[in-house]
């Protein structure tokens, strides 16, 4: 049974390519100006009867009005001083409104999202832009655009907030014309509504996307942020919830500690419910081994194989990745399989098994390329790589390698131990140069 509930696991988890699909920063495509007719003019003046320098464009298959109005004129925004902001409302071929974007003022953010936005690592960066995207149905979400410097590169970073101060998501180097188009939630059935009412009676709904006939809600639970997903037929596949690792129950991190694994190093662990049980997966890590496994709540810690088989479709048909990310990912590791997807500080991780290895690909917020690394063990690493490595540092021994490659160079990742607690990092190329 703990097979099949993994087997299971591991085809919903394709569906997460929906997330990528779905809220990486994309350029607008088919941008065009048009001059709007009478009924799309008094569905934008029904809601915003003081929209002024009114423009029309077409985006995507929607209409889109880009005008200036006073605050006061959206319900989400609290000011009685008739400031005027910047807005782009979005209404569908039917002239139904969808969404509307908000240049905010600083001072007209709730206090909730400045508390939260405080309590991050990037609370002293210089703040750039703040948006407010308003839809209808579901969550209000504030995005505070902020850059700055991390380990020494230039950074910009959009932080999604809900209306009370939860953070949903952080995106690194987003495209600078992105419009929140992709944004704009898909509308689910019936029973997907009825199953997260009786569920989830008090969530909040974030964002919901349909792709492939299977749909994925992103929901606030409280102050959680959990993801369901539901396959063509509506029935439910699967709920995710990334956990800290204080949540994690005392006796679930004792079947760890007491496993096989109990000496390596926890990364990052998630919480799995299914139709046929529930589990956590960790991520974990030790010298020059990283893998992945499932605890259960009667002790059973078993290991997720990359090459265990892919339920969701043999090759990539299950898959939910957006098209120029799979392209990519096809042309430059042909015949990859992909796993699964996540927000990793900031970037999109792509699991693909390649070459009978893991491999994790990262893409920025505009969906580009920004580094591939898999796990290499000691016993594989050139002999130049070694040679030079006992030559230049005689005393230390290797602890675990990676391999690199970024648009601009590939190379191995060293981590050398030393006497005591001496450490050292070295990036070096497979001919043995030292960068």
């Amino acid at each position: 049974m703990k097979t099949n509930l993994k087997l299971i696991v591991s085809g919903c988890i394709l569906s997460l390519m929906l997330l990528a699909a779905s809220c990486n920063k994309q350029r607008p495509e088919n941008l065009q100006n048009i001059e709007a007719t009478p009924e799309l003019q008094a569905a934008l003046f029904d809601l915003y009867p003081g929209a002024q320098d009114v423009k029309w464009s077409m985006k995507n298959g929607y209409y889109v009005a880009d005008f200036k109005a006073p605050a006061g004129e959206t319900p989400a925004v609290r000011s009685d001083n008739g400031q005027m902001v910047n807005y782009s409302a979005w209404f569908d071929s039917q002239y139904q409104w969808q969404m509307t974007e908000t240049d905010l003022p600083q001072g007209m953010v709730p206090d909730a999202v400045w508390a939260a936005f405080d309590a991050t690592e990037y609370a002293d960066w210089r703040i750039d832009d703040i948006d407010m995207l308003r839809r209808d149905g579901v969550e209000t979400i504030y995005i505070i655009e902020v850059e700055g410097t991390k380990d020494g590169v230039y950074q910009e970073v959009d932080l999604y907030f809900s209306e009370d101060g939860v953070l949903v998501k952080t995106v690194v180097d987003a495209d600078e014309d992105y419009d929140y188009n992709d944004f704009i939630p898909d509308t689910p059935s019936g029973s997907i509504q009825e199953y997260i009412a009786t569920h989830y009676p008090d969530a909040r709904i974030v964002e919901i996307d349909i792709e492939h006939g299977m749909t994925e809600v992103e929901i606030i639970d409280g102050r959680v942020c959990r993801e369901l997903f539901f396959d063509s037929s509506q029935n439910w596949m699967l709920t995710r919830t990334e956990l800290r690792h204080s949540q994690v129950p005392e006796d679930i991190l004792g079947y760890l500690r007491s496993s096989e694994y109990g000496s390596y190093r926890m990364d990052d662990v998630d919480f799995y419910q299914t139709p046929e049980g529930e589990f956590y997966r960790f991520e974990l890590e030790y010298r020059d081994d990283d893998i992945e496994v499932d605890v259960y709540a009667d002790g059973t810690v078993t290991p997720v194989t990359g090459n265990g088989g892919n339920p969701g479709g043999g090759d990539n048909s299950g898959g939910m990745v957006g098209g120029s990310i799979e392209e990519f990912i096809a042309d430059k590791y042909p015949g990859a399989r992909i796993l699964e997807q996540d927000w990793d500080d900031g970037y999109l991780e792509v699991e693909i098994w390649h070459d009978n290895k893991e491999k994790n690909i990262y893409f920025n917020g505009a969906g580009e390329w920004v580094r591939s690394k898999w796990d290499v063990r000691i016993s594989e690493l050139p002999k130049e790589v070694t040679d030079t490595l006992s030559k230049e540092y005689p005393d230390y021994r290797i602890d675990d390698a990676e391999y690199i490659q970024t648009p601009e160079s590939e190379y191995y990742l060293i981590e050398l131990e030393g006497r005591g607690d001496s450490e050292r990092n070295v990036r070096i190329t497979s001919d043995g140069t030292i960068l």
